[in-house]
């Protein structure tokens, strides 16, 4: 037997014992969470030191999972972290591989080069690519940057990988990389629809955290921490939230058309988009979306107005404040926020009362 085809046989046994779709039908789905970047590995920065990509991933992976813990208790939730700590890549694939995961997501934040002309909005969607292209560049080293924190560790990382161990990756990856456009696309919808960011796209990209997983693999980029207006979405928990409820909503839809069963999906209101610079961008105008008359996780949001006319989103009335807005018969109500507790609601309402004494907190 020749070296390519000892390859193809050692691959196809390997894709039958360790693929989640060669276990039995009636097998627990599982869902990795991971929070991109932790510990010693920031990831990028903000403005400010305090505003670090590893700290906006995990808020929205634990809010992800508390909602899939929520409304699915029937899924299995894995994370590669949940605190504040280093995770090598290899080890977050690791983790997906043991648990016979039937998708893995990685939660990360978008950068522009420090000194760039411009900035960037809008979020994107990466799956696995062999050959990548040149537009996905940045991405890759950025992604894959952390490497060089695992010192020897990072010996067991091969970019330049053989024909004959590519053709044992392709035949390994052809069904999951299928299924990861697939959960792309819903995760990339989902992003714009009700987290009511700007579409940049579902890519491909040779990322190592996606490279050694076997299984379904998506990485998100949420947001431009170096664009300010994105940056203040993402550092605001009503944001994070946004974001959260987005991927939540991504993996509901996934769940229920793979297994069969009815998914459990809420869908808040879709917050405008804000663009704060002289680009040809236009600000997405407001959309008032008629109150959901279906069960949803409750959020807590602060009411700031009320009344029968459509507000524009620089309309002095709201005194810059980013709001979402309902409609309940002929009334609009605009409100500040979407949060999952009284007390980030009570924190929400006291940061405004300057501009909005009578503001309250209602909930949905």
């Amino acid at each position: 037997m020749s070296h390519i085809h000892i390859i193809i046989y050692i691959a196809t046994l390997l894709f039958c014992f360790c693929h989640p779709a060669a276990q039995a039908d009636n097998k627990t789905f599982v869902v990795v969470l991971d929070a991109g970047h932790g510990g010693k590995d920031p990831g990028t920065i903000g403005s400010a030191p305090s505003h670090r990509e590893k700290d906006i991933a995990l808020n929205i992976t634990l809010e992800v999972g508390r909602l899939l813990r929520n409304n699915h208790p029937e899924i299995k939730i894995v994370y590669t972290r949940q605190t504040d700590v280093f995770v090598e890549l290899g080890r977050r694939a690791e983790i997906a591989n043991k648990a016979k995961a039937d998708l893995f997501v990685s939660i990360h934040v978008n950068s522009l080069p420090k000194g760039a002309a411009h900035h960037a909005y809008g979020v994107q969607s990466y799956t696995l690519s062999l050959s990548t292209a040149d537009t996905n560049l940045e991405v890759e080293k950025r992604e894959n940057s952390v490497i060089a924190l695992e010192g020897e560790a990072a010996k067991k990382y091969n970019y330049n990988a053989s024909s004959e161990s590519n053709i044992m990756f392709e035949l390994m990856q052809d069904r999951d990389m299928k299924e990861s456009v697939e959960f792309a696309k819903m995760a990339q919808n989902e992003m714009v629809k009700t987290g009511g960011r700007k579409d940049m796209g579902v890519k491909q990209a040779n990322l190592a955290v996606l490279r050694k997983t076997y299984m379904p693999s998506v990485l998100l980029e949420v947001g431009y921490i170096s664009t300010p207006a994105e940056e203040n979405f993402l550092m605001s928990s009503s944001g994070q939230s946004a974001m959260a409820r987005s991927i939540y909503n991504a993996i509901s839809q996934y769940k229920g058309k793979h297994t069969g069963t009815a998914p459990k999906v809420e869908v808040p209101p879709t917050p405008a988009v804000q663009h704060n610079d002289t680009s040809s961008e236009k600000p997405t105008e407001p959309q008032a979306v008629e109150a959901p008359k279906t069960e949803q996780q409750p959020m807590y949001h602060v009411q700031i107005l009320a009344g029968n006319k459509l507000l524009k989103p620089n309309d002095k009335q709201l005194k810059g404040l980013k709001v979402d807005i309902r409609k309940e018969g002929n009334t609009y109500k605009y409100t500040y926020g979407s949060v999952a507790t009284m007390k980030e609601a009570k924190a929400l309402q006291k940061s405004i009362l300057d501009k909005f004494p009578k503001a309250f907190i209602i909930q949905y």
